[in-house]
């Protein structure tokens, strides 16, 4: 247990956000919330004084603590001013694609000593650090990148209450610098409870491509849907997880095998990175699936993943449905999770079948120019959180970034 317990500012008002925001007061941290999108802050404050400031979060019964939580945050506002500058911690249950402007809005009141904790931690979030921060105030804070996201949750009313299905009990983490890796894993073991791991060999680089999201999503996707096209209606919205399929199985599987050949070829070239299987590092590690199981298996049968459909929405005709390509599994998981693979990719001379087909399957209902030629080049490169994006071109730029 950590005593004293340190403050901590919730950065967001999505479902994680909503799930922290009940736990982490009801265990004794002094919590606060920035919410600056839209008029989020004045709606979660709304709802709270309907039932005596808590917010609630109803943990599914296998879960340890279960059953109803309640937790009184201390203030909610959309002024970062009035909460980040009070808070050791700052936590982010954020998409990537909201870093830059997160990080843009609270560093006028970073300090030195306190720290950043993302998560999942994906999607380049120290090449943004470094670009919003600088290298001097990233220099004062740590920074902590935690595998997975630690809920599978959902907000049935929003600022009041959601649902939790799954509180994860295993993590992995990377930290800058990597000499507060020991307090750090004290803070999440504290808040969390559980096993935390350093994830892989120790740069942060390895937080960006660890097997989560962005192997398990448009891997799903892609099979339900490559043979859609503009005008198709789906009969119904499958179940994303229950109804995983053999196909959806072997694309994640050698989407991720790709990823490991691109970790290999890194570490080859002299930038060492550990990438695992997902099977391995998700569903045995985090879950505890048994070694014998499969990718499938786990996906349909395991309780953390029960009753979340696919980012489907009603065709216009009100019959069926069509894919939602404004959702974040492709606005996410395609710029910056497949991009940013596909960026080390070129980087590391390894050619990348799977991980292509998707990106180019997904960049035309998206809009978007990505890949071109087997090469992440197209005119939307600006718009991933690709290396290339950041000026890192080559190995001796990732040598420079990581081995200073």
């Amino acid at each position: 247990m950590i005593n004293p317990k340190p403050s901590v500012c919730i950065i967001g008002g999505g479902n994680a956000a909503h799930a922290l925001a009940a736990l982490l007061p009801h265990q004794g941290y002094e919590t606060r919330v920035f919410a600056p999108y839209m008029d989020q802050a004045d709606q979660i404050n709304a709802a709270l004084l309907e039932q005596d400031g808590y917010m609630h979060a109803e943990f599914a019964p296998h879960n340890q603590p279960n059953g109803l939580i309640k937790g009184k945050p201390m203030l909610v506002s959309k002024n970062a001013a009035d909460v980040i500058p009070l808070s050791d911690v700052l936590m982010m249950p954020l998409p990537s694609f909201t870093y830059a402007s997160t990080l843009t809005d609270i560093k006028p009141f970073l300090h030195e000593g306190q720290t950043l904790c993302v998560t999942p931690g994906q999607g380049g979030f120290d090449w943004i650090a470094e670009d919003i921060l600088g290298s001097d105030l990233l220099g004062k804070i740590t920074v902590v990148g935690l595998m997975p996201m630690p809920f599978n949750c959902r907000i049935s009313e929003f600022g009041k209450m959601v649902q939790v299905q799954e509180l994860k009990k295993h993590y992995s983490i990377g930290v800058m610098p990597s000499t507060a890796f020991d307090e750090s894993k004290l803070m999440i073991e504290d808040m969390f409870g559980g096993s935390v791991l350093p994830a892989g060999k120790g740069t942060f680089l390895e937080c960006s491509m660890f097997p989560i999201n962005a192997i398990i999503h448009p891997s799903r996707l892609f099979t339900l849907l490559s043979s859609w096209e503009e005008g198709n209606v789906l009969d119904e919205n499958p179940l994303f997880y229950e109804d995983f399929t053999p196909e959806g199985a072997l694309s994640m599987d050698e989407t991720n095998k790709e990823l490991i050949e691109i970790g290999k070829s890194l570490t080859a070239k002299g930038v060492t990175v550990d990438i695992p299987h997902i099977f391995d590092w998700l569903a045995c590690y985090v879950y505890n699936e048994p070694k014998e199981s499969t990718l499938q298996r786990f996906f349909q049968t395991n309780d953390a993943y029960k009753g979340f459909r696919c980012p489907l929405i009603p065709a216009s005709s009100g019959k069926g449905f069509v894919p939602d390509f404004t959702n974040r599994y492709f606005t996410e998981d395609i710029p910056c999770g497949l991009c940013l693979y596909k960026g080390l990719a070129d980087i590391a001379e390894v050619e990348t079948p799977k991980i292509d087909e998707i990106i180019m399957y997904c960049q035309k209902y998206m809009k978007k120019e990505y890949v071109v030629n087997g090469k992440l080049v197209g005119k939307d490169v600006g718009e991933t959180s690709s290396p290339q994006k950041f000026g890192i071109h080559t190995i001796d730029d990732l040598k420079k970034l990581y081995y200073p």
